[in-house]
């Protein structure tokens, strides 16, 4: 029938869009969701140095296939200045600094630290590199991102929690100072999201991996093995792979400046999944700080310039 058609193309749209919201939040479920996990783990049975090498290997050897189809001489066409400057601020260090963090601070501190300070320090340089100057809309998400922080790490400064909890804020902030440089180089040289991850935990497992094993290989032999998959999958393939090309299709299909809105669940999603999991239970001043933080985020990032675009994907 002629209608058919006409009926048709609307529909496939809207499942299209669906699908595509859909998959920007089930990438923000596995990036939340790192930050529980991974610390449950370090808790229970393995070490962030056993946590990392799972990561780094099985996103490795997965994505090895991808460097040498496009070129390893070329850093499959990123270039090895990049590639090991990306690698530094969203791969291996990186990893390292918020697994640390995680050893030492709640989960959801994590998932609110990291993800309020990226867009903070991504502003200042991108101001400092290119010269554009913030909104007046997302100045104010900043300053209530920065309020929020402040607000869900207070309990550590005032040491109202365990001894060293300020120390994993503190590593939390760092990470998220290294995922704030991150965002801006991606966008500065404008790389391929799938090589530039192919490379950077490539890189990471080939840095990484041949001291771990000499050093303290034989611990995981110990672990739990149903645990030690769980975690290689989860780690390696969800967050590293999975959770990149479900944020990358919806940026695709939804455009930068409406995916980017996904990020501000990140918070509010670890900070829940942390009651449960880890019996994490946070006080009314941190609710309000995680409130601030995920509306800040949502306001800087609905205020961001017409030319602006989204974070290439990968966190964590």
């Amino acid at each position: 029938m002629p209608g058919s058609r006409w009926y048709a193309r609307p529909v496939t749209v809207r499942s299209r869009l669906a699908l595509a919201v859909a998959a920007g939040l089930g990438a923000m479920l596995l990036y939340a969701g790192q930050f529980v996990l991974s610390r449950w783990s370090i808790q229970r049975s393995v070490t962030l140095w056993d946590l990392a090498a799972l990561r780094f290997g099985a996103a490795g050897l997965l994505l090895l296939p991808v460097v040498l189809r496009h070129g390893l001489a070329s850093a499959a066409g990123v270039g090895w200045g990049r590639s090991v400057m990306l690698t530094i601020t969203a791969g291996g260090p990186y990893t390292l600094i918020l697994f640390a963090g995680l050893s030492l601070a709640p989960a959801g501190h994590g998932a609110v630290i990291i993800p309020g300070a990226t867009p903070v320090v991504s502003t200042l340089l991108v101001w400092w590199w290119f010269g554009e100057r913030a909104s007046p809309g997302r100045l104010a998400g900043l300053v209530l991102v920065a309020t929020g922080l402040v607000l869900v790490s207070w309990p550590g400064l005032a040491g109202g929690v365990g001894e060293r909890t300020w120390l994993g804020d503190l590593l939390f902030v760092v990470a998220g100072i290294l995922w704030g440089f991150f965002t801006v180089l991606a966008r500065r040289w404008q790389v391929d999201p799938l090589r530039a991850t192919a490379m950077m935990w490539t890189l990471a497992a080939a840095a990484y991996l041949p001291v771990y094993l000499v050093v303290a290989g034989a611990r995981l032999l110990a672990a739990p093995r149903g645990e030690v998959v769980f975690q290689a999958v989860y780690q390696g393939v969800g967050v590293a792979i999975v959770a990149l090309a479900l944020y990358s299709w919806a940026i695709r299909v939804l455009g930068a400046s409406f995916a980017s809105l996904f990020m501000p669940l990140v918070p509010v999603l670890g900070m829940l999944l942390a009651v449960p999991v880890l019996g994490e239970i946070p006080t009314p001043l941190q609710l309000v700080g995680v409130l601030a933080v995920s509306g800040g985020m949502a306001l800087a990032a609905a205020g961001r310039p017409p030319g602006a675009t989204a974070p290439m994907a990968g966190r964590g």
